[in-house]
């Protein structure tokens, strides 16, 4: 999935950064081995940890004890910060829970994840739950987010 989500990006010439807390540099790893990454992958950021997404991409310790590191909300402004750091046409987020320690709830379970992807002056946002063990949910998470990528482009074109 990776190789054809790169490839319409070349074939567009478009570029992506991506900015990964739950997904920990996965998804730059998974685009990196694609024969289209030299074309498309401007690199990206991993903030796992809640410190450096409010100290590295200046999210607001207010929205994120508001909704958690793990939320929609606080993906979205991820993207938003990224815009300003990294010159890219698409700018990628995830947040979400891999395994037990985040801020799971009943509502809010193990496996859930949430992305963003910024393109064309809008973003777009998404919430998923994946199953199984964490390097399945990974790739799960993966096609998911490139699935969105192929979809937001190509609507948008």
């Amino acid at each position: 999935m990776p190789d054809s989500c790169a490839k319409l990006l070349a074939d567009n010439e478009l570029t992506v950064v991506f900015i990964e807390s739950a997904t920990a540099g996965y998804l730059s790893h998974r685009f990196s081995v694609s024969p289209y990454s030299g074309d498309v992958l401007m690199g990206g950021l991993v903030c796992y940890d809640v410190s450096l997404k409010k100290n590295v991409l200046n999210v607001s310790s207010q929205l994120i004890d508001k909704y958690t590191a793990e939320s929609l909300e606080v993906t979205h402004e991820l993207v938003n910060k990224s815009k300003k750091m990294f010159d890219a046409d698409l700018h990628v987020a995830c947040t979400g829970l891999l395994k037990h320690g985040g801020s799971e709830t009943k509502e809010k379970p193990v496996g859930t994840f949430f992305y963003c992807i910024g393109y064309d002056n809008k973003v777009y946002d998404f919430r998923c739950l994946c199953s199984g063990p964490p390097e399945q949910k990974l790739r799960s998470l993966n096609s998911l987010i490139c699935k969105s990528i192929i979809e937001v482009v190509s609507n948008s074109s």
